[in-house]
């Protein structure tokens, strides 16, 4: 299952492409208080996950980017979402660079996820998502590989519900062009 807070068009598309790709920062508060807000809005949707994981980017040698910007985003979220829920981010781990996703058709993301991708995800401390009910959060849900990995490699580390929660998601037409590629 997977929750999105909006479409990915028009001025939040600008906003998330200037702030993915142009680092710029001064997004993460504001985008950071769309998911707090969808959030208090969809409680009772969501109030039963123990923990907000986001999706991690790789930071070592070779990194295509030199930040991470979901675990950036997840901290202004943890500020606004406080005792409701934690929010971990480093749960889950990219120990390796991966080829970008973006652009790409269906079928080419999804060997992706399930290759390098899949292969790069760890969980560094099981004990940490054991028996808990973990939402992932993630910036653009696409059609749903890099979501599916992060589930899959939680629940093999123990976590017993899995779901996620894009900032956005493509228009149902976009969605549909894109799985016809």
């Amino acid at each position: 299952m997977a929750f999105a807070v909006a479409v990915h068009a028009g001025p939040l598309r600008r906003v998330l492409v200037d702030y993915k790709y142009r680092r710029q920062q001064r997004w993460a508060p504001v985008l950071a208080r769309l998911v707090a807000g969808w959030l208090e809005v969809h409680q009772p949707w969501v109030e039963d996950f123990d923990v907000i994981v986001p999706v991690p980017a790789y930071l070592g040698p070779g990194a295509r980017r030199g930040w991470d910007p979901v675990a950036e985003l997840a901290s202004h979220v943890a500020g606004l979402v406080g005792p409701l829920w934690e929010v971990a981010t480093g749960t889950v781990v990219k120990t390796a660079e991966t080829p970008a996703m973006t652009g790409r058709s269906r079928l080419a993301r999804l060997a992706l996820a399930e290759g390098p991708l899949r292969a790069a995800l760890a969980v560094p401390d099981p004990a940490r998502v054991a028996g808990a009910r973990v939402l992932v959060l993630d910036d653009v849900l696409t059609e749903g590989s890099t979501l599916r990995e992060m589930a899959r490699c939680l629940r093999r580390a123990g976590a017993t519900e899995v779901a996620g929660l894009a900032l956005s998601r493509p228009t149902v037409a976009g969605w549909r062009r894109d799985w016809s590629r």
